[in-house]
């Protein structure tokens, strides 16, 4: 899927200020106009030594300046000052969870054309953001970046073989799956054993659409079914509507064992599945993407999972396990 969203001459020339400009940190990029444009650079700060290992962590807050709550943007950020030979950079696209549908979608299938027109070998790195903490928090980097050492290792390189072998909507799937992954990842995200939801709640402030700290309407009936939930062998079964941005009910369904369950998944769309394992107090979360459903669905549910989850929370509801299966 790709947008048809182009780099205009105005970034081409701000890339090029910024490849021969050490001392700039990162380049903040957007969509006006059916085109991809630069704001101003963010410089390092000056009082900071090139040779510092928390160059980088120290420029992060500067960011604070450009992200917004609900705007989606790119960033394409440097690691330090010190002029390099072969340079290269990260390309961030922060697309938060209570953006609108549009802004999601068209931000999410411009990030390859992005990296591809600007030159994919700059870009080894590329990284997801859901939320304002992604970007600026010293400690989410420093996850994320260990995380993808101990997941890597020798076989970055093939990996990147392998990428620079896939066609357009190969890597646009390859980058949806690595945004997934991400967010899995953080411990942040993750709400059940061992795991924490962020300050807040982890998803905004307030009440939107009667529901504590969810960014989207929950539609009618989610909040009863999820209720029902007490019971033993029962089943919710969710999604969002994307038309609306509304995390909607599609059914629920009682005295069910666990070998019901696979026909309870779809395998065209995504859905968000609570079960109640009979015999135990185990509230099982089974989040589903399945491949031949689309990126723009797969997008959407992946960045709203985490909400979902704080949407059962408000009712009550501990979940114990979660499961994923996206392919």
């Amino acid at each position: 899927m790709q947008s048809g969203i182009t780099v205009s001459p105005e970034l081409r020339d701000a890339f090029t200020k910024f490849l021969q400009t050490p001392s700039s940190f990162c380049l903040p990029v957007t969509i006006s106009s059916e085109a991809l444009v630069p704001l101003d650079a963010i410089a390092f700060p000056s009082d900071i030594s090139s040779s510092s290992k928390n160059e980088f962590y120290t420029a992060l807050p500067l960011l604070g300046s450009v992200i917004q709550p609900k705007t989606p943007l790119y960033l394409i950020l440097r690691r330090t000052s010190t002029p390099q030979t072969n340079e290269s950079f990260i390309a961030l696209t922060y697309i938060p969870s209570n953006s609108g549908v549009r802004s999601k979608t068209l931000f999410a299938s411009t990030r390859a054309t992005l990296v591809r027109d600007l030159g994919s070998s700059y870009f080894p790195t590329t990284v997801f953001a859901a939320d304002e903490e992604e970007v600026l928090s010293e400690h989410v980097w420093r996850e994320r970046e260990s995380d993808v050492l101990s997941a890597s290792g020798s076989d970055k390189v093939a990996e990147e073989k392998r990428k620079e072998m896939m066609g357009e909507q190969e890597r646009e799937l390859y980058a949806l799956r690595r945004a997934e992954n991400e967010t899995r990842n953080l411990r942040r995200r993750d709400i059940g054993i061992g795991g924490s939801i962020g300050k807040e709640g982890g998803a905004g402030d307030g009440e939107v659409g009667g529901a504590r700290g969810v960014p989207f309407p929950v539609g009618e009936g989610v909040e009863d079914a999820l209720k029902g939930l007490e019971t033993e062998g029962n089943v919710v079964r969710l999604n969002m509507d994307i038309s609306t941005e509304t995390l909607t009910l599609i059914d629920t369904a009682s005295d069910k064992s666990a070998s019901d369950i696979p026909s309870l998944i779809p395998t065209d769309r995504p859905q968000y599945t609570f079960f109640r394992y009979p015999g135990s107090s185990a509230l099982l979360f089974i989040y589903t993407c399945p491949p031949n459903s689309s990126i723009k669905d797969r997008m959407f549910h992946a960045s709203s999972r985490a909400s979902v989850l704080i949407a059962a929370q408000n009712q009550g509801l501990h979940v114990s396990h979660k499961v994923r299966n996206c392919h």
